[in-house]
């Protein structure tokens, strides 16, 4: 995320809105960097290196600077990190309400001690085991079977036949029709509107089973839907979200008249910085 953007998460359910499906990519990535243990490199910015880093901040990969407040179940952090490219080449950590500040790789490992938020891609979901929830027995299963399907065919995913195995991994089963028309199969995986629902239902189950889940962060693509379907599959997230007392922040890519009816808060949109 190359432009200036800044939020505030609401207790349950926070829509983030991009113009475009990619800046999501971007948005996600960034909350990821920003919690990671194993991205700090300030090496890069030594004399040995300083071709690359005037390459690197006169070139495509600029310097990308980020701060994030966040609590804990005692305390409230200040983290700000400033990356090259991927690279992290400063990090801080202040503890709000004292004078303890925590510096480079100082901050890293203190960011290993902590419950960090839990951030999906929209790749793989359906491939490899859930970052999420694995169920650990055969009722759990059922019980995200059962909350995942129930949910889609809610929002008008009439046959929905979402499932999951011991290790975490979903598929579906046979063709989904999605609002009543046929546009997805099994073979082209599950669409983004279900991988949501299953990576909700995992949160909630979560958060039944052991009493607490940390903040989870997931993409949604409604390229493939209409104003009223995607409104509708937010609603009921948020109230879903709101009987769980869960922290779920859905980065989608929707319109401004769109955004305006979920109360979404808004990126910066791209065509401001066109020339």
């Amino acid at each position: 995320m190359w432009y200036p953007f800044s939020a505030s998460f609401e207790e349950n359910c926070t829509i983030i809105s991009a113009e475009y499906y990619f800046e999501i990519g971007d948005f996600l990535s960034l909350i990821r960097a920003m919690f990671a243990t194993n991205n700090h490199s300030p090496e890069i910015l030594s004399k040995q290196n300083v071709r690359l880093t005037k390459k690197h901040l006169i070139g495509n990969d600029r310097k990308t600077q980020c701060s994030i407040r966040f609590v804990t179940d005692d305390s409230e952090f200040l983290l700000q990190r400033c990356f090259i490219g991927p690279y992290s080449t400063e990090a801080r950590l202040q503890k709000i309400g004292n004078s303890i500040v925590y510096r480079n790789h100082d901050v890293i490992q203190m960011l290993s001690k902590f419950g960090k938020p839990i951030v999906i891609d929209d790749g793989g979901l359906f491939n490899n085991n859930s970052l999420i929830f694995k169920p650990i027995d055969n009722h759990t299963r059922k019980s995200l079977v059962a909350l995942s399907n129930n949910w889609a065919r809610m929002v008008g995913f009439v046959d929905s036949r979402l499932d999951i195995d011991y290790d975490g991994r979903w598929s579906t089963r046979g063709d989904v029709d999605a609002f009543g028309n046929r546009r997805y199969s099994a073979r082209n995986g599950a669409p983004s509107p279900l991988r949501l629902l299953a990576n909700l239902a995992q949160a909630v189950m979560k958060k039944r089973v052991f009493g607490m889940c940390t903040p989870i962060f997931s993409p949604f693509n409604v390229d493939s839907l209409n104003d009223f379907e995607a409104i509708t599959i937010i609603d009921l997230i948020r109230n879903i979200c709101k009987e769980e007392s869960l922290q779920f922040i859905v980065a989608i890519n929707t319109n401004s008249n769109t955004n305006s009816m979920i109360g979404a808060i808004e990126t910066p949109r791209l065509s401001m910085y066109e020339t």
